[in-house]
């Protein structure tokens, strides 16, 4: 039924290798993901592949001559202010010191009790 179906278009060996290294750049770019899990917070590793987003986008507009609407530049401005935001508050949480648990705090105690309660 219907029309002859035409051959699927050809690739040439310049498109083969154009694909042949896209996969192997998304292979890696999921490894590097899953291993960066091991050396991350869950919230940094979120911001991080929300600033990936964000380099995907520029890099449609910059280099592919995708349209820019004045949503995606918006958008990859908000990417960036909220990965700034975060890095700076990380920053910040590194940057104070730790606080004394009650639990660490009573063990102290009791230590410094017992010490006073022993003869010299």
């Amino acid at each position: 039924g219907g029309p002859p179906r035409p051959p699927p278009p050809r690739l040439s060996t310049a498109d083969g290798m154009l694909l042949l290294a896209s996969c192997v750049n998304a292979v890696a770019i999921s490894w590097a993901g899953i291993n960066a899990q091991a050396y991350v917070t869950a919230t940094t590793f979120m911001v991080l592949a929300n600033l990936n987003k964000f380099v995907v986008v520029a890099f449609g507009i910059a280099v592919l001559h995708e349209a820019s609407s004045w949503q995606a530049v918006v958008g990859c401005g908000t990417s960036l202010l909220g990965g700034a935001a975060y890095a700076r508050a990380r920053s910040n949480l590194a940057s104070r010191p730790t606080p004394v648990k009650c639990s660490e705090a009573e063990a102290d105690d009791e230590d410094d009790e017992k010490a006073s309660l022993q003869p010299a």
